[in-house]
């Protein structure tokens, strides 16, 4: 990036303790070569684990203005939640922004359909004075920029993805041998990531297939109900390995054979779909935000459907009948990382958005 060219990432700053997924996409872009040198400003939240009061904000936002004088940028990435609180965030953000510089907004976690009435009225009353100043709205799923749509017409709209600080590929190190398989859940333990429903699936698995195995990664409040239910079954079917990160998480992608994602919480765009692809797992998974892009059926895994347990014995058993189907959306899986999901993919995307407009900035 030339030197002229002075681009502000507008989220969680890389040195805060803040937890979750803008945060982790701050990180990601700071860690790209074309916004290696970028500015942050973190303008606080009102309801992370790092919570800023109103007033806070306000001061931030007063001072970001006069810095925004004396840097000159050029371009903005301004990432955050779809949250009530979060949009009037955004809202003040924008009010302080230049008017005639390039500004892309991007939307995390959440939900537009969660907007009620009244909150859609005041948000659309105000957005309508500072929305003019966004060169284009980016979502990470259709079911956001369809929600988007509807509340804010007339926008220019796109999909964007999440993706993995590597490029290069996790070698597998997988010997499968006749009706094996292991599946991997990766996530935080709450009901509606639909772990009990994999559990009853796995149940009743066990009686055909006893070399079906299941093993769990994450901490969360149902894991001890999660463990009870586990007892009841035959011994080893289900195993937990409690929070895995760094090289323990990727070894237990790459002893995996296909990743289980039977969520029915509203995701984004889960960063474990992107390392379980890197590493060459399908994906069984419901349609549930960026899920219904990313699995595609019978390419990159299989759909299933929310609540339903008998949808993913049904999976489970195309994919043990059909042992070139796995293999072959594995491939397909890492091929689909290297063009979309990986660093490089990043680089060459982010490169192309805070380009100098021809003839403008």
């Amino acid at each position: 990036m030339s030197d002229e060219l002075k681009v502000c990432i507008i989220g969680p700053s890389p040195d805060s303790i803040y937890i979750g997924g803008v945060a982790t996409h701050v990180k990601n872009l700071k860690g790209l070569d074309c916004l290696r040198n970028a500015d942050v400003f973190d303008p606080g939240s009102i309801h992370s684990n790092q919570k800023t009061s109103i007033l806070a904000i306000f001061g931030k936002l007063h001072d970001f203005r006069r810095q925004c004088k004396t840097r000159s940028h050029s371009c903005y990435l301004l990432n955050t939640s779809i949250y009530f609180g979060s949009f009037l965030k955004l809202i003040l953000v924008l009010a302080f922004l230049p008017g005639n510089k390039k500004c892309h907004v991007f939307f995390h976690g959440g939900r537009f359909a969660k907007f009620n009435l009244l909150s859609a009225w005041v948000i659309r009353f105000f957005c309508r004075f500072v929305f003019r100043k966004v060169t284009t709205f980016y979502f990470l799923s259709k079911e956001q920029m369809a929600g988007f749509a509807s509340l804010f017409p007339g926008y220019p709209l796109m999909l964007y993805a999440n993706y993995s600080p590597f490029s290069n590929l996790l070698d597998r190190n997988r010997l499968r041998t006749a009706n094996e398989l292991k599946l991997l859940f990766v996530g935080r333990l709450v009901k509606e990531k639909g772990v009990f429903e994999l559990l009853s699936a796995m149940q009743d698995l066990a009686a055909r297939y006893p070399n079906v195995k299941l093993t769990i990664v994450g901490e969360g409040p149902v894991e001890a109900l999660l463990r009870h239910q586990a007892k009841k079954m035959p011994r080893d079917l289900v195993s937990f390995a409690g929070f895995l990160s760094g090289e323990n998480l990727e070894n237990a992608y790459k002893t995996a054979d296909v990743l289980v994602l039977p969520t029915f919480h509203p995701e984004g765009f889960p960063y474990v779909v992107i390392e379980a692809m890197r590493s060459g797992l399908p994906i069984v998974a419901t349609n549930s935000g960026a899920l219904e892009t990313l699995v595609t059926e019978g390419v990159t895994g299989l759909q299933v459907v929310a609540r339903n347990p008998e949808s993913i014995v049904s999976a489970i058993e195309k994919i043990l009948e059909n042992p070139y189907l796995l293999s072959e959306m594995s491939k397909n899986c890492q091929t689909y990382f290297l063009k979309h999901l990986s660093r490089s993919a990043a680089e060459a995307f982010y490169t192309r958005l805070v380009a100098p407009i021809k003839g403008g900035i």
